[in-house]
């Protein structure tokens, strides 16, 4: 090199650093991929409880099993779900996870009726100890009438009211409920977040190579998002696969939000001043940023298409139960208005029934007049 000229030589210490440091972001892969964090276990409080993964479960099976063992009913526990690349241990995306949680309960109502809290909460631990989680689950409700549902990395999955009151059965809340978890159990979130640093490291590296390391930092400018989203929809792909219970009720349950969500932009179209979702602040904002839906007609016939492929055909299903149509009666009622009579000692202001006298005037001044001379 030092038979160089001073220029050139100048440039090709700078891509050979450059070339360096992309070996170096390279070789530490492997390290950032180690995940050697235990899980750790919380106790219920408040109105949330905390679901915690089977205790089954047996070692990941090797490299060398079928990649599509993982989808293999038979080895749920045991197939390595959300193993692999991954910068964060267990214990830095729960820490992650809790972090978000806070600001989300900063800035919505959660449900405090402890019968439906009970309910939701049972029916996530029995999903949580038959799936492949290896960290514990916290499930809280959002009051909120619209249908929605939505999970953050490390273990917490908010569902809204509107969602418990919109499904038909406890199958399809399952089916959901049963996506979302599986979400968090491929650690989809942390994966993605992952990939997405160790190419910014990779680009960093880039900026110092040259006319040669440009061109490849622009398409790889262009590749990356389109990687990001393919990636995406690889992970929908395998939260509907991994979510099990019962295939139809799924199918059923995202053709109805399907098209209540197309109803409902319908309306607003109309008449954007009467979104109910409005009245919850920064509600919007987290369950569009999370979550996995509003679903389209593709996705619906690729998950009919899978169920056939890789669920195998029962004799019968658990479709229903008391215990949800109770809770959905119950949510029905809380919802209802309430008239009741003035009695002695009540506060004034409150809603009102009465009986109205026969003749009594009981309009505005400016309108008994056109009232009079319509009965004429």
């Amino acid at each position: 090199m030092q038979h160089l000229p001073a220029g050139l030589r100048s440039v090709v210490l700078t891509q050979f650093i450059a070339v360096l440091s992309m070996v170096c972001v390279i070789t530490a892969l492997p390290v950032l991929a180690q995940d050697n964090a235990a899980p750790t276990t919380t106790s219920q409080t408040g109105d949330s409880a905390t679901a915690g993964p089977s205790d089954a479960h047996e070692p990941a099976p090797s490299k060398t099993k079928d990649h599509d063992s993982k989808y293999d009913l038979d080895r749920i526990g045991r197939r390595g779900v959300g193993h692999g690349w991954n910068s964060y241990s267990l214990e830095k995306e729960r820490a992650l996870g809790e972090a978000m949680s806070s600001v989300v309960d900063q800035h919505n109502r959660l449900l405090t009726d402890p019968q439906i809290s009970e309910y939701v909460n049972a029916l996530a631990q029995k999903l949580v100890r038959n799936s492949d989680a290896e960290i514990p689950f916290t499930v809280k409700i959002i009051d909120s009438p619209e249908s929605g549902i939505f999970s953050l990395p490390g273990g917490f999955l908010y569902i809204n009211k509107g969602l418990i009151e919109d499904v038909e059965n406890e199958a399809e809340l399952a089916g959901l409920m049963a996506h979302e978890i599986a979400h968090v159990t491929a650690r989809h979130f942390t994966r993605t977040a992952t990939r997405a640093h160790t190419w910014n490291m990779f680009s960093m590296a880039l900026m110092f190579a040259g006319p040669v390391g440009f061109g490849v930092r622009e398409a790889g400018g262009i590749a990356a998002p389109l990687t990001f989203r393919k990636m995406s929809r690889d992970a929908e792909r395998e939260a509907d696969l991994l979510a099990g219970y019962d295939p139809e009720a799924f199918v059923h349950a995202l053709e109805r939000l399907h098209h209540r969500e197309l109803v409902r932009k319908a309306l607003l179209a109309r008449k954007p001043d009467q979104d109910p979702t409005k009245k919850v602040p920064f509600h919007s904002f987290f369950s569009k940023a999370f979550a996995s839906y509003p679903p389209t007609e593709d996705r619906i016939e690729r998950v009919q298409q899978e169920i056939s492929t890789w669920l195998p055909a029962r004799a019968d299903y658990e479709v229903d139960s008391s215990d949800y149509q109770d809770v959905r009666t119950r949510l029905a009622a809380a919802d209802a208005p309430t008239l009741r009579r003035h009695r002695t000692g009540d506060a004034v202001g409150g809603p009102t029934l009465r009986r109205v006298r026969l003749g009594e005037d009981t309009l505005p001044t400016e309108n008994r007049a056109m009232a009079a001379s319509t009965l004429r």
